[in-house]
Parts: structure tokens; C-alpha cells; sequence
């Protein structure tokens, strides 16, 4: 048993390239007396800066309009696109794209209706 561990340990490590290892993503709806909505894309806990761009889409409870806020691209550890102050209830919708160079990006999308405070 302790040596299939080691083996599933070092084929995780060899498959998983580095741009990987530490990139995460969240969004996050209605936090903090309601009103912080926000989608943030990072990588920690090693804080290596990659080409990053998010984008937060808040769309209000039973309506069909959104409103977005966009991080521009930026090469950082962490892009962070949100508002404060929106008092509706809202769905977030977050795009996030990173990559080590701008010829080889991963898109990962997120949806929430909460504030999502066990994923940071």
C-alpha cells in the first residue's frame, strides 16, 4: 500500500508541469454584509507571476442585464476583478485565463451565488 502511494506521488508530480502546480481560481457572490462580488485568479502558495486576465460578470437575481469589471492583463500572481456596493443579490460569473507566455493559455470559467469562503 505505501509503495502504490509513492508510485500515484511521482506520476502526479511528472504529469502536472509547472504552470499548473499552483494556479487557482474562485468567485465569489454576496459576501461581507452582501455586497462584495468579486472573481480572482492566483496562484498560491508560491506567488509565481503569470499572464492573467479576469473578468467578473455580476448578473442580479431574476434579471436578464449584467454588469462586468475586468482585470486587465497584467502579469502578476494574482488578478483580481470585483466591486463593492451592489446590493442586489447576484449570480458572479468568472472568466479567468492564465499562462506562462501569451501562446499557451488555459480558460477556466466559475459560477457562484455565494461567497465561497472555504476555497481561499
Amino acid at each position: 500500500m505505501r509503495a502504490a502511494r509513492y508510485v500515484i506521488a511521482v506520476v502526479l508530480g511528472v504529469v502536472c508541469t509547472e504552470a499548473c502546480a499552483g494556479v487557482a481560481w474562485l468567485s465569489r457572490a454576496n459576501c461581507i454584509a452582501g455586497v462584495i462580488n468579486e472573481s480572482v485568479t492566483y496562484d498560491r502558495p508560491a506567488l509565481k507571476t503569470h499572464y492573467m486576465y479576469t473578468q467578473s460578470i455580476h448578473t442580479g437575481f431574476g434579471e436578464v442585464a449584467a454588469h462586468s469589471v475586468n482585470a486587465p492583463w497584467n502579469v502578476t500572481w494574482r488578478s483580481y476583478a470585483g466591486d463593492a456596493g451592489d446590493w442586489n443579490r447576484n449570480t458572479v460569473r468568472g472568466y479567468h485565463v492564465y499562462g506562462d507566455d501569451m501562446a499557451h493559455l488555459t480558460t477556466r470559467w466559475t459560477v457562484t451565488t455565494d461567497c465561497n469562503l472555504t476555497e481561499w
